[in-house]
């Protein structure tokens, strides 16, 4: 049983009609708060939002970080959850990794894909990506992060206040990790979860968005050397 908090879950939206249709029809019901930050879709991601009542805040500004970031304004709880909204992380994993937070005492909880139980749930060429770039941030970083890419990960609020997080692109997920690791007022951990096919159109553009992760880990660790 979860140990008394206020949990808050941040979900960025694009055209994720479908996807936020899944997840908040099937949303834990210890989360306390739902905040869906919208990208400016042009389906029906904000109605579907709020028929579910989640509450709803519009991010002009593309950028999958600038999202999360503006989230992060509006948010009331102790305990911060952040997860895709194209129906790839599945909600069944909401409750073990807050338990596993609570009962680890950890700060921070990224959610790992691998190995995945379902092969056919990310292309391969994806996988290869995704193995790639884990495996440069753990070498680059000397820390133990098998899936730095995740998109589901579960923090304590107050760790903001330790960690200056402001990439506004896709390399967010990988900088909000990597400064919790290497902060050692941060108590981090994985644990792994179920990953299925996502919902709706694929938004990631793999040359493009690729390389800009790639640069961002690059541009991340000149930030960071001598922390390191």
């Amino acid at each position: 049983m979860l140990k008394q908090e206020k949990f808050s879950i941040i979900i960025p939206s694009l055209n994720e009609e479908q996807g936020l249709n899944s997840i908040l029809a099937t949303m834990p019901r210890f989360i306390d708060e739902i905040v869906v930050v919208d990208n400016l879709s042009t389906d029906k991601s904000v109605e579907t939002a709020k028929t579910y009542g989640a509450k709803v805040i519009i991010e002009k500004t593309q950028g999958y970080g600038r999202v999360l970031l503006r989230g992060l304004e509006y948010i009331t709880g102790d305990v911060v959850i952040i997860m895709d909204g194209d129906g790839s992380y599945g909600t069944e994993s909401l409750e073990g990794l807050c338990f596993f937070m609570q009962n680890n005492e950890y700060d921070f909880v990224s959610g790992c894909r691998f190995p995945l139980d379902n092969p056919e749930s990310m292309p391969f060429i994806n996988r290869f990506a995704n193995y790639f770039i884990s495996w440069a941030v753990r070498i680059i970083y000397k820390i133990d992060l098998k899936d730095s890419q995740s998109g589901l990960m579960i923090f304590r609020k107050n760790i903001l206040g330790k960690i200056n997080v402001f990439n506004p692109g896709m390399g967010f997920s990988q900088e909000i990790k990597v400064k919790a690791w290497l902060n050692n007022g941060i108590i981090c951990g994985e644990k792994n979860i179920s990953y299925h096919k996502r919902l709706g159109t694929v938004k990631f553009r793999k040359i493009r968005d690729g390389y800009r992760i790639l640069f961002d880990i690059f541009r991340l660790f000149s930030e960071l050397k001598n922390k390191i």
